[in-house]
């Protein structure tokens, strides 16, 4: 059966809970999906928030959404609370499917470093899904984080699928979760499923750093071209 897809700008005018709020129900594995559109120039516009709790920008520059996270400091989303630089958006208990093109370049030897989806309920209470390189690997890793101890449920240690640009995708249907990502935006992949009873109440793309020596770490740019709601 066709499904016509649709996709919103990062600078729409109404949150992404509205806009999915009627969407309840989930397929075991996500339709294929075409890029979407580039982003507007008035992000992050309403409903939109940036939160950097250690320092860090985001702005939008031909196009593109670019979260920059300092170096010579820690931006870490398990260390001292949820300190990753993110810009999310409301999104309520319901089904989602969104996915973003991050079409910047992590290198393996950025040690420390993770761009990806954040899910958040709480500073304390969220789910990471990521690209992350370890100094020698490329790393496609999620986390359950509750009470600020985290669970890992997916670790590629050596993610051999890695390219820029590429696609990640997070979808919900009650408590269970689904990751996949694509290199070309249009097939698939499963990465894993796991379950999280938490309820979300922000969604939206982050960035990190983190070094057992502060002054060490690496500074992070982040660029995202699209992020994308899927209607069920």
């Amino acid at each position: 059966m066709h499904r016509k897809e649709s996709r919103y700008l990062l600078a729409m005018v109404f949150p992404l809970a509205i806009l999915i709020a009627a969407h309840t129900t989930l397929a075991a594995t996500p339709a294929p999906a075409a890029p979407g559109p580039p982003l507007s120039s008035n992000f992050p516009g309403p409903f939109w928030e940036v939160t950097a709790p250690a320092g860090g920008t985001a702005s939008v520059s031909n196009a593109h959404l670019f979260l920059n996270v300092p170096g010579g400091s820690n931006h870490d989303a398990l260390t001292s609370g949820n300190q990753a630089v993110r810009v999310v958006q409301p999104i309520g208990n319901t089904a989602f499917d969104v996915s973003i093109k991050i079409d910047s370049t992590i290198a393996a030897g950025s040690e420390g470093v993770k761009e990806g989806l954040m899910v958040i309920s709480d500073a304390s209470d969220f789910i990471s899904y990521e690209l992350a390189a370890d100094g020698t690997n490329i790393h496609l890793s999620a986390e359950i984080v509750t009470g600020g101890v985290a669970t890992t449920v997916l670790d590629d240690a050596s993610f051999s699928h890695y390219q820029s640009p590429i696609y990640l995708r997070l979808t919900r249907a009650a408590s269970t979760f689904g990751a996949y990502y694509s290199i070309d935006g249009v097939a698939w992949t499963p990465a894993t499923t796991f379950t999280d009873s938490k309820v979300p109440k922000l969604i939206g793309p982050f960035a990190s750093n983190y070094s057992p020596t502060p002054s060490k770490a690496i500074p992070v740019e982040i660029s995202v071209n699209w992020f994308e709601v899927q209607p069920k």
